[in-house]
């Protein structure tokens, strides 16, 4: 059974419906038509995805309820601050978070420069704190399934880019259907990130049998396809898919440009807008060290990010690829992540942030820093073993050689240990469906 636990439908306003987690209640779309005060559900991402006979839900809840409270407590241990050891111009700017005051730029900058081993500490602790204090100690956890590392584009630090050589695979629809029935049935997940290179073999028609099959198994389906035109997206919501994964990379041209030949920053920015129109539950963010990179473009970065009112962020480090232009590149440090992921709850404090699963490879102990940093979203990769390990979009990636069941049960052990609950994490601005649409 992967994180997650069943919530009673407490109200219905309309496509909003009000869930209830032990007394704490939280909003969701409600995307499924035979839905009904009472009902026993699971949500994900802010979405209803399926509901759960009574029974069952009562025996799961019963399990739940005390481990539930002894999570809640552990949490709030770790979300304690020592502001003691920060020095004054570092305290007046995290003060100003604790009072929900709006950073500068400067401001900012000022917490990217830190450099003390303590005045970090504290800065993460806070961070941790605010994440604590607008989410309580809700965790969600997605599975990805990396269905083919073709990819049609060439950027300079992707190890599945068009020049690379590489063995290269395509899962065929019946296979990913597969793996998602699997990780459903088996494992227990209920949001799937179907995630790929830009393979344009996979035409709509397959990508819409793709999402519509794997929808009906009661999961948040989340895309991750890259550069698609608004038709094919608009297709793939209208089959059931309700959430999508597209980061812009940076805000900065130019950097933009040497490093993703025949790409453009602005139509990519201009689809990320698009598609939160469209009513999909949007994913974004950048990557993090691109050679030439400033803590100023870094705040650039932040704010386009913020500016596209996401409702996750996804930030992972720059690891090049062997064979890759940027290949031999300095090595991001761990703490410029934490960093981003801390001046981000600060500058969204009801964001949901993701851990990347880069950040495993670049220190093993990431992922528990990252948590504790701001961060309250995870992905395991659930990829068949024998095709995870050739998509090498960066080398030696952390999780290639672990069975399914190791990932599951590593991850939920570090959740249990940070007091992280399993109840879903509700999208900070829940979705409308457009007008006319029917639920599900």
């Amino acid at each position: 059974m992967c994180y997650a636990i069943p919530a009673k439908l407490v109200a219905i306003d309309g496509q909003t419906g009000t869930i209830d987690y032990f007394g704490e209640k939280r909003q969701i779309l409600l995307d499924l038509d035979d839905v009904a005060v009472g009902d026993y559900v699971y949500a994900q991402g802010g979405v209803l995805v399926r509901k759960i006979p009574p029974k069952e839900a009562e025996e799961i809840l019963e399990h739940w309820q005390t481990i539930f409270f002894e999570l809640k407590k552990t949490d709030a241990a770790l979300s304690k601050i020592d502001q003691n050891k920060l020095s004054s111009n570092a305290l007046a700017v995290l003060q100003k978070v604790n009072l929900r005051k709006s950073l500068t730029p400067d401001e900012m900058l000022s917490l990217f420069n830190l450099q003390d081993e303590q005045e970090l500490k504290v800065l993460y602790e806070i961070a941790n704190n605010v994440r604590q204090r607008e989410h309580g100690n809700s965790s969600c956890i997605h599975g990805v399934i990396e269905f083919s590392n073709y990819c049609s584009n060439n950027c300079h630090y992707c190890g599945i880019r068009k020049d690379q050589e590489l063995p290269r695979y395509r899962m065929s629809i019946e296979e990913i259907i597969s793996a998602a029935k699997e990780a459903v049935d088996e494992y227990g997940f209920k949001a799937l990130v179907l995630q790929s290179g830009e393979d344009f073999w996979y035409d709509d028609a397959k990508l819409i049998t793709m999402v519509r099959e794997i929808r009906k198994m009661g999961v948040l389906v989340f895309v991750s396809l890259g550069l698609r035109s608004k038709g094919t997206y608009q297709k793939l919501y209208d089959a059931g898919a309700r959430a999508v994964l597209l980061r812009f990379e940076t805000s900065n041209k130019d950097i933009f440009a040497k490093l993703r030949p025949g790409t453009n920053l602005a139509d990519r920015v201009q689809l990320i807008k698009a598609l939160k129109a469209m009513g999909y539950v949007l994913a974004t963010g950048f990557i993090v060290g691109f050679p030439g990179e400033t803590n100023n473009d870094l705040i650039q970065n932040i704010l386009l990010a913020k500016y596209l009112a996401p409702d996750m962020y996804s930030f992972g480090p720059l690891i090049p690829a062997s064979n890759t232009p940027l290949f031999g590149s300095p090595k991001v440090s761990k703490d410029l992540i934490l960093k981003t992921i801390a001046v981000m709850r600060f500058i969204d404090s009801n964001s949901n942030i993701l851990v990347t699963t880069a950040l495993e490879t670049l220190d093993r102990n990431a992922k528990q820093e990252a948590l504790l940093a701001g961060a309250n979203s995870m992905m395991i990769n659930i990829t068949p073993k024998h095709y995870k390990e050739l998509y090498k979009i960066y080398d030696d990636k952390a999780d290639v050689t672990k069975e399914i069941k190791q990932s599951i049960q590593e991850t939920v052990k570090m959740l249990y240990e940070l007091g992280r609950a399993p109840t879903d994490i509700a999208a900070h601005a829940v979705k409308t469906r457009p007008s006319g649409q029917a639920r599900g």
